[in-house]
C-alpha cells in the first residue's frame, strides 16, 4: 500500500504541472487581449516551471538532473511576484488600464529583480544541493538566496493586498463570482509565504515538501478551475479605493503568520523535535485553507460585525460614515439607472441582507416596476398603483416590517403574496419626497446573521431612502428640463421655418392681389414667373436643409455686397409692397456673409416696417459705410414700440406686438446677423415709427 502512496506522491509534481498548464491555457485563449488572462497565463507558467523542475528533480536518477530541476523550479519561483503582481491589479478591475500606468515602475523593478535572481541562480551564494542519509536532500541557502526568499514573501505580500482591495470592494453576485478564485490564487501566495519563511528561518529548505508543494497547487488550481467553468469569470469590473490600503488585513495576518511559524520553529529546536514533512506541511496548508475560507464567509464576517457592535459600542452604525458614503456612492450619480444599482447594493452591504428590490414609479403607466435588485428572481415585475399594499406604504411614510402589517386589513392581496414570498421580503422601506409623493420603495430579505432588524437599521434606512429618493427625483426633474428645452427647440427651428414659409407665402399674396390687375401684361406675366420660379426654390431649399437647421444655423459665406442683396429683394417683390419705398444707397464694400441668411434678415426688416406703417406710408432703406463696418437701416413712421418692450421683449422668441404674428422674425434676425460677427440696433418711438440698424463688420 505504501509503494502506491509513494509512486502516487512522486507523480503529483508532474499532475500539478500539467494543471497549472493547462489551466493557464484555458483562462487565456478566453481573452487573450486583457491583461488579467495575460498575467494569469504567465502566472499559471511560472508554476508550471515550478512543478517542472520539481518533477524533474524528483524522476532524476543523478545529481546534474536535480540540479536542472532545482534551477527550472527556482527559475519559476523568481517570476512568481512579477506575474502574479499584474494579475493581482488587473483581474475584476474596471479601471485596469490607469491603475498598470501608475504602477508601471513597480512592475518593471519586480520584473528586473526576477531577472538578477536567475542570472545569479548558479552561485554558490544562492543555494547548494546537500545530500544526508537515505538519499534524503536539502537546499542549503546562501546569502543571496535570503534576499531572493526575502524578495518572494514581499512580492507575495503586495499581490495579497491588491487581491484583498478587490475583495473588499466586490459585492452581492460580483463577489460569488471572484471570490474562489481568489481564495485559490491567494492560498498558493499564502503557502509560497510560509515556505519562504522556513527558507529564512532555517537557512535551508527540505526537499520532502516538494509533494506537499505540488498537493497545494493541485488543490488552489482545482478550486480556481471551477469556479472558471462555473462563473463567467474575468469579465466582472470592480472599482478600488486607493485608501482601502491603510485597513488591509493581509499584512496583519501575513505579520501574525511569520510571528508564529517562527516561534513555533524556535519551540521544535529547543525541545529537539521534528516533524514528519509531508502530512504536516499538508496539515498546516489545510489549516491555511480552512482559515481563508473562514474570512470569506459573509454571514460570519457579519456575525462578527454584530457581536462587537453589540458588545463595544453604542450604536450598531457609525452614522457619519454611513452617511459620507451615501452621498459619495449615490449623490454623486447622475443617471437613474446608477442610482437605482448604487443603492440596492449599499443597502446589501449595509445592512447584511442578501436580497434587496427596488421599485420605482412610472406614471404614464400608474404602476411601480422593478429597477434594480442584487439577486435574479422570479419576483413579478410591475405592481398596480391602486393596490392596498401601495396605500399602506404611502400611509406609512416609514420602514415597517412586513409581519407587522394587520392581517384583517386585506394588505397582502393575492397579487402582493407571491411577490413577498419570491423575494424573501422582511421590511420594507418606502422612497418618499415630500409629504406624500411615493416615488419607489425597497423590499429587503433577513440579515443573513440572522439577527432581527433594530432601530438603527430602521433609522439608518430612512436616512439613505431620503437621500435616494431625493437624488431620484432631482434626475427626474433634470431629465424633464432638457425635454422640455428639446421641445423648445425643436419649436423654435420648426417656427424659424413657418416663419419663413409665411414670407414666402405673403410674397405670394402679394402677387395674387395684383395678378387681379395686372394679369393680361406681358411683362407683369414675365416679373410672375419669375417670382414662382424663385418662391418654389427657396421652399426646395428650405425644406432641403431643414435637417440643418435642428443642428443650429450654418452659413455659407462668400463675398457679398449689401446693396445688391437690397436691390435683387426688392426687384424680387416686383413692387408689390403697399408702402412707399425710398432708398439712400451710398458706395459700400463687400462683405464676407451669407447671401440667403441676409436676404432673409432684409425680408423680415421690411415686411415688419410695412406691417407697422399705414397703406402708402413711407419706408426708407439706408446703407452707409462706417469705418469698418457696413450698416444697413430700415427706418419706418409707424406705430413704434415702448421702450418697455423693446427692452424685456424685443428679440425675443414668440414676443410680438402684431396680433397674427409668430413673434419669431427679429429673433431669427438676432441669430443671423450674431453668426456674421455683428448686431442690431433699435430705436423707436411710440406714434412716430422705429429704426432697425444692422452693424455688419467688414
Amino acid at each position: 500500500m505504501m509503494k502506491y502512496i509513494d509512486v502516487l506522491i512522486s507523480l503529483m509534481p508532474i499532475l500539478s504541472a500539467l494543471l497549472s498548464c493547462g489551466l493557464g491555457i484555458l483562462v487565456f485563449i478566453r481573452n487573450p487581449r486583457h491583461p488579467a488572462n495575460l498575467s494569469f497565463g504567465l502566472g499559471m507558467l511560472t508554476l508550471t516551471f515550478i512543478e517542472g523542475g520539481n518533477a524533474i528533480f524528483v524522476m532524476s536518477g543523478d545529481e546534474a538532473w536535480s540540479i536542472l530541476g532545482k534551477r527550472v523550479s527556482i527559475t519559476g519561483e523568481a517570476f512568481l511576484p512579477s506575474a502574479w503582481f499584474l494579475f493581482s491589479l488587473t483581474f475584476a478591475r474596471a479601471s485596469y488600464k490607469e491603475i498598470i500606468s501608475r504602477w508601471k515602475p513597480i512592475l518593471a523593478v519586480l520584473y528586473l529583480t526576477s531577472i538578477s535572481f536567475i542570472f545569479l541562480i548558479k552561485s554558490p551564494n544562492f543555494a547548494m544541493l546537500q545530500y544526508g542519509l537515505e538519499d534524503n536532500s536539502i537546499l542549503m541557502i546562501g546569502t543571496i538566496g535570503r534576499y531572493f526568499y526575502i524578495f518572494i514573501i514581499l512580492g507575495m505580500i503586495i499581490n495579497l493586498i491588491h487581491l484583498e482591495n478587490t475583495l473588499r470592494f466586490s459585492s452581492g453576485s460580483r463577489r460569488q463570482q471572484i471570490k474562489y478564485v481568489i481564495a485559490g490564487v491567494g492560498a498558493i501566495f499564502a503557502f509560497q509565504i510560509y515556505l519562504s519563511s522556513k527558507a529564512l528561518l532555517f537557512s535551508y529548505l527540505d526537499n520532502s515538501y516538494i509533494p506537499v508543494t505540488s498537493a497545494v497547487i493541485l488543490i488552489s488550481c482545482g478550486i480556481v478551475l471551477f469556479n472558471v467553468i462555473r462563473q463567467h469569470l474575468f469579465d466582472v469590473d470592480i472599482f478600488i479605493s486607493r485608501y482601502v490600503i491603510y485597513n488591509s488585513l493581509t499584512v496583519l495576518i501575513v505579520g501574525a503568520y511569520l510571528l508564529t511559524a517562527g516561534l513555533v520553529a524556535q519551540g521544535i529546536k529547543l525541545a529537539g523535535g521534528s516533524f514528519e514533512k509531508f502530512w504536516g506541511g499538508l496539515f498546516t496548508f489545510t489549516a491555511i485553507l480552512i482559515i481563508v475560507f473562514a474570512l470569506l464567509s459573509t454571514r460570519l464576517k457579519r456575525k462578527v460585525q454584530h457581536f462587537i457592535s453589540a458588545h463595544f459600542y453604542r450604536h450598531k452604525y457609525e452614522f457619519k460614515d454611513k452617511w459620507m458614503e451615501t452621498i459619495e456612492k449615490i449623490g454623486t450619480k447622475k443617471e437613474f439607472s446608477q442610482v437605482q444599482k448604487e443603492l440596492v447594493d449599499l443597502i446589501s452591504e449595509t445592512m447584511g441582507a442578501r436580497e434587496v428590490y427596488l421599485w420605482i414609479y412610472e406614471p404614464v403607466f400608474h404602476r411601480y416596476h422593478l429597477a434594480a435588485s442584487t439577486v435574479t428572481t422570479s419576483v413579478p415585475l410591475h405592481i398596480k398603483e391602486e393596490q392596498t399594499f401601495i396605500s399602506y406604504i404611502k400611509r406609512n411614510q416609514s420602514s415597517f416590517l412586513i409581519n407587522e402589517i394587520p392581517e384583517d386589513e386585506n394588505i397582502i392581496t393575492q397579487e402582493i403574496a407571491p411577490m413577498i414570498m419570491a423575494s424573501k421580503a422582511v421590511l420594507c422601506t418606502p422612497l418618499i419626497v415630500g409629504k406624500e409623493e411615493l416615488i419607489g420603495f425597497i423590499l429587503q430579505g433577513p440579515d443573513i446573521s440572522g439577527e432581527p432588524y433594530t432601530i438603527d437599521d430602521f433609522d439608518l434606512l430612512r436616512a439613505i431612502a431620503n437621500h435616494a429618493a431625493s437624488r431620484l427625483k432631482n434626475i427626474r426633474l433634470t431629465q424633464d428640463i432638457l425635454a422640455a428645452k428639446e421641445a423648445e427647440t425643436f419649436h423654435q427651428v420648426s417656427s424659424f421655418f413657418i416663419h419663413d414659409l409665411k414670407n414666402l407665402v405673403s410674397t405670394l399674396s402679394l402677387l395674387v392681389q395684383n395678378a387681379e390687375e395686372h394679369i393680361s401684361n406681358p411683362l407683369f406675366q414675365a416679373d410672375a414667373k419669375k417670382t414662382l420660379r424663385d418662391t418654389v426654390s427657396k421652399m426646395n431649399s428650405m425644406i432641403s436643409n431643414l435637417s440643418f437647421l435642428s443642428r443650429g444655423l450654418k452659413l455659407s459665406q462668400g463675398p457679398v455686397n449689401v446693396n445688391t442683396i437690397i436691390e435683387e429683394t426688392l426687384s424680387t417683390l416686383n413692387g408689390q409692397i403697399s408702402s412707399r419705398i425710398e432708398k439712400q444707397l451710398e458706395t459700400i464694400p463687400s462683405i464676407l456673409a451669407d447671401s440667403e441668411q441676409l436676404r432673409k434678415v432684409f425680408l423680415n426688416l421690411l415686411f415688419n416696417a410695412m406691417e407697422a406703417s399705414n397703406p402708402g406710408g413711407e419706408i426708407l432703406i439706408q446703407t452707409i459705410s462706417n469705418n469698418c463696418d457696413v450698416v444697413l437701416s430700415v427706418v419706418d413712421k409707424g406705430c413704434g414700440m415702448s421702450q418697455e418692450f423693446i427692452q424685456s421683449s424685443l428679440f425675443r422668441p414668440f414676443k410680438t406686438t402684431k396680433s397674427k404674428g409668430l413673434g419669431i422674425g427679429l429673433f431669427q434676425c438676432k441669430k443671423i446677423v450674431e453668426a456674421h460677427k455683428g448686431r442690431i440696433e433699435v430705436e423707436s418711438e411710440v406714434g412716430k415709427g422705429s429704426i432697425f440698424r444692422v452693424v455688419l463688420p467688414v
